[in-house]
This record gives C-alpha cells, structure tokens and sequence, in this order.
C-alpha cells in the first residue's frame, strides 16, 4: 500500500536518495531538515510512517521522538531512528526513547524500502490477479517484485524472455511487466507471442532505450498496451498495472462470451 513518509534528515544526500527510492516505490515523502520542522510536520499531515535521524539542529532525534510520543494525536505513527548506531548501548537507548524501529547508516538501496514494509499500514490484497515481471536486470527484477508484492499480487518473475513464455504457458497471468532490452529475445518480440497465449493479458513494456520506434509499432499492433520510460514514476506504475488488472478482467469476459 503507498504511505505518506515523513523524512527528518539535515544530511542533503542522504534526504535525496530516502526520497528516491520511496517515490520509486509508489510512496510520498514529506522532508524536514530539523528537529523542530519535523514536529511541525507531524502535526500538519499526520503522515504513516515517520524516519528520524538522531543527530538533527535544533532539537535531536531523541527529542523529536519524545514530542511525538507525548502527543495523543501522533503517538500511533511509527517512528523509526535513522542512524550509524556507533556507541555500545545506543539500540537499547533508542527503543528506551520511544522508537519503534531503525534503520542503520549508510542506507542500503536494495534494502531500504523493504526494511520499512513491516511499519507500514496493510492495504487489501487484489484477489487471484497475477503480475508477470520479466527483466534480465536482477536488481531491478527484485526491486519490482518487492514494490508489487507489497501491493497484494501474485507474482511471477523471469530473468529471460524464454523463461517468461514458459511460465505463460503454466500459468494464468492478468498483467505482464516485460523489459525491452534482453538477450536473445526482445520485449516486443516477447509481447508478440504473449499475446497469442494470452490474448487477454493486459502487456506493459519498460525501456531504458531512447529510440521507442519498434515499441511504438508494437503498440499499433496491439501486441503492447502500454509502455513506460526508465527511470519511471512507481505510481504511474502502479497505477497501470491496476488499470491493466481491470482491463483483462473485461478482455477475458468478452472473450468468454
């Protein structure tokens, strides 16, 4: 489910990359760059999830924490510490303050988002739609996995455009994610045959590439319903898969009738 994330953080970079890889995600990140502005901050969007680093001007994280928790109206949001955790003691310290959680520095890309899936409100589970995700990038194949597991579907994924047909011949798949640029096969050529198994499937290419002219054509063709350009928004995307769940479900009652 996409959060509204309050971020208090004084440090530029690292406010930047948090930023980046929750709107990835499909969250929203509200910043504050001290102490003091993120109490305010609180108060003003009472957000779903709050990251707190613990060395801030102003007032540090140990008394954002202790305002927040003293606060009948915020005391129910969760606050995690972000910090180095240098000191001996320093955990026992943090959860002794009020934190519910941290997240230790320097924040790991690959971990980072799924680290805060277990503070975060569930939203209800699509029921029996399946997402196929097909990229020969691993860390992004991972990276849209983590990002639509959290969003209730059953996934399926694939390193490879041949393994991606075999797993549609085995399995009844509503949306398909499929890279353009893959070794052997291509995406379009992919979403060619895909659509003869199954015609219903609402197809979404992603592309890093700059010239989109066989994407383009795909499209024309029908064998591609959409496509989006890397680095893209995680809500725009989101947002088309369940678009694309809603148009396959009419697609196959057509086709059923």
């Amino acid at each position: 489910m996409a959060a509204r994330i309050l971020i208090v953080e004084d440090n530029p970079a690292n406010m930047e990359l948090m930023s980046y890889l929750l709107t990835a995600f499909g969250h929203t990140p509200l910043m504050a760059f001290d102490g003091v502005s993120g109490v305010r901050l609180a108060h003003e969007q009472l957000p779903d999830l709050i990251l707190c680093d613990v060395n801030l001007p102003k007032l540090d994280g140990y008394g954002v924490v202790g305002a927040l928790k003293a606060d009948a109206r915020l005391r129910h949001i969760p606050v995690l510490a972000v910090t180095a955790l240098a000191m001996v003691g320093d955990r026992e310290r943090l959860v002794a303050a009020g934190f519910d959680g941290y997240l230790a520095k320097p924040i790991e890309p690959e971990q980072f988002v799924a680290e805060l899936a277990p503070f975060l409100p569930a939203g209800p589970a699509p029921a029996s739609q399946t997402l196929l995700i097909i990229d020969d990038d691993p860390f992004m194949l991972e990276m849209l996995a983590d990002f639509f597991g959290q969003q209730g579907y059953t996934l399926l994924t694939a390193l490879t455009a041949a393994a991606g047909l075999a797993l549609l011949a085995r399995h009844a798949v509503h949306t398909i994610i499929c890279d353009q640029r893959m070794p052997l096969m291509t995406g379009t050529a992919f979403f060619e045959r895909a659509r003869q198994l199954h015609p219903d499937c609402y197809r979404i290419m992603l592309t890093g590439q700059a010239d989109n002219a066989a994407i383009v054509l795909a499209v024309e063709r029908g064998d591609i319903d959409r496509y989006f350009t890397k680095p893209c928004d995680g809500g725009a995307l989101r947002a088309g898969v369940a678009e694309g769940m809603r148009v396959q479900a009419m697609r196959a009652a057509l086709l059923a009738g």
